[in-house]
């Protein structure tokens, strides 16, 4: 019997359900599991006390850093066998000989990490397992699960128990894997490219499978609402989609939010998960400018027809959540402007905007270097930069305050009733950011976020 021992960066609003799903496949083949969150712990500290056989980090976009530091440091206080699984390695396997790791998994971990775990313990080397990176070779991946019900009940317990979500009135949960879109900002086009042929992208859950979770998540945790944090929950009024509603509702009965695609929302969709339960839902505009829309950030949504839409998920009495990118490459300033109109007119409940940062491996990052907008050399692909002013070279440093401000206030100015509206679009016009703005944007995000998106007690803030 061996101790393993995960360790992610940080534990925020959502645990990491790779984590739940790996600990499963462990504890499957006899194995002991432990859980270290370095925001919260000692590394080095937790290592030497439990003397684990393996250590296996999940690592997000953000993290690789303070990840490996902390590796490095932990392999001077015991022996163990590394592997390094998550977005990071999947993204950036070209980092694994400054890492320090024994071993990189790309993509798609469980059975990988099944087979490593197997070698491991047997003292037999795993460099021909199919989805590791090691010292002797890089080996092609394996196809995707199809049917995920497959997989052992995910292993829940090990982050909500060891963090401050175990007390925390949301709690995060999965129906699918994969997105059926191929918007040029988002890494999953990376992973489309990288499973080629492999299988389909986009798998579910049954909805039995999925409720079983959440019964038993609800059963032994605090649990006040529910998040699904899918790309796209459901594209579509479909037959799962009719059994979960009646199943939820009755098992759970727990108000949800979850992310849905504005192009294929209709009202047999909205009816179904009005009575399964849907408080509120995540949705992206992205840009008010079509061409912005269909030829940089290619959503291509199949109706244009935003404002209507966001109007009828309201009619539905469900509220919205509706996120804008700002300073896309080629959009003007106007666009960014007429992103509060728009939010005005189609009764968005909390007009959300963040700050265009395209990301490495992503086709708009490929598009910004090829005209020059990032310096490669330079350029943090760190989703941190959402809530800052644009880097991007394309843009006056003046536009760039302007939509720094739409970020900060536009949320606020959505809700101004005319003609104080005018009044105070002319301001972010003319006045810098400042201290002021940031803490009208952050009073005003956490208003809406804890009692019209999410639903939440007043005496805590769960994003």
């Amino acid at each position: 019997m061996m101790k393993i021992l995960f360790v992610v960066h940080e534990i925020d609003f959502a645990d990491h359900i790779a984590i739940a799903h790996l600990s499963s496949i462990a504890k499957q083949l006899g194995q002991l599991t432990f859980f270290c969150s370095l925001d919260h712990s000692d590394l080095p500290a937790t290592v030497g006390g439990l003397k684990p056989d393996v250590v296996a980090y999940s690592v997000n976009i953000m993290g690789y850093r303070a990840i490996v530091e902390a590796h490095k440091r932990a392999m001077r206080v015991s022996n163990f066998i590394s592997i390094m699984g998550g977005p990071h390695p999947t993204y950036s396997p070209e980092t694994f000989s400054e890492s320090g790791m024994d071993a990189y998994c790309i993509g798609e971990g469980e059975y990988p990490f099944r087979d490593f775990l197997i070698r491991v313990e047997q003292g037999e080397p795993f460099d021909d397992i199919e989805n590791l990176i090691t010292k002797e070779k890089a080996n092609p991946v394996r196809p995707l699960i199809r049917n995920l019900d497959e997989l052992p009940p995910a292993d829940r317990d090990l982050t909500i128990s060891n963090s401050l979500l175990k007390d925390a009135p949301k709690k995060t949960f999965y129906a699918t894997r994969g997105c059926p879109f191929a918007c040029a900002y988002c890494s999953n086009n990376y992973y489309r490219k990288l499973y080629k042929g492999k299988g389909p992208l986009v798998r579910r859950f049954s909805v039995d499978r999925l409720i079983q979770e959440i019964e038993r998540v609800k059963g032994k945790y605090r649990m006040d609402f529910v998040k699904f944090g899918d790309d796209v929950f459901v594209p579509r009024a479909s037959d799962w989609l009719v059994e979960f509603a009646e199943k939820y509702s009755k098992r759970v009965g727990v108000p949800f939010n979850c992310y849905l695609r504005l192009d294929t929302i209709d009202d047999d969709l909205l009816r179904l998960l009005r009575q399964a339960g849907c408080f509120s839902v995540h949705l992206s505009a992205d840009s008010t400018s079509w061409h912005v829309r269909e030829h940089i950030l290619r959503r291509h949504m199949q109706s244009e027809n935003i404002v209507e839409r966001l109007r009828k998920i309201r009619e539905h009495g469900i509220n919205t959540y509706v996120n804008f990118m700002l300073a896309a490459p080629e959009s003007t300033l106007q666009d960014d402007l007429d992103a509060i109109r728009m939010c005005k007119e189609g009764r968005v409940t909390y007009p959300s905007f963040s700050t265009t940062v395209p990301m490495k491996g992503t086709d708009l990052y490929n598009y910004c270097v090829e005209h020059g907008f990032i310096d490669p050399q330079t350029h943090k692909s760190d989703m941190a930069g959402c809530l800052e002013k644009s880097t991007l070279s394309c843009f006056s440093e003046h536009e760039k305050k302007v939509r720094y401000n739409v970020y900060l206030l536009g949320s606020v100015i959505a809700k101004i009733p005319f003609p104080w509206d005018k009044l105070a679009m002319a301001l972010i016009k003319t006045v810098p950011p400042n201290r002021l703005f940031k803490r009208v944007r952050k009073w005003v995000y956490q208003y809406y976020i804890t009692n019209k998106i999410y639903k939440l007690p007043k005496e805590k803030l769960w994003k």
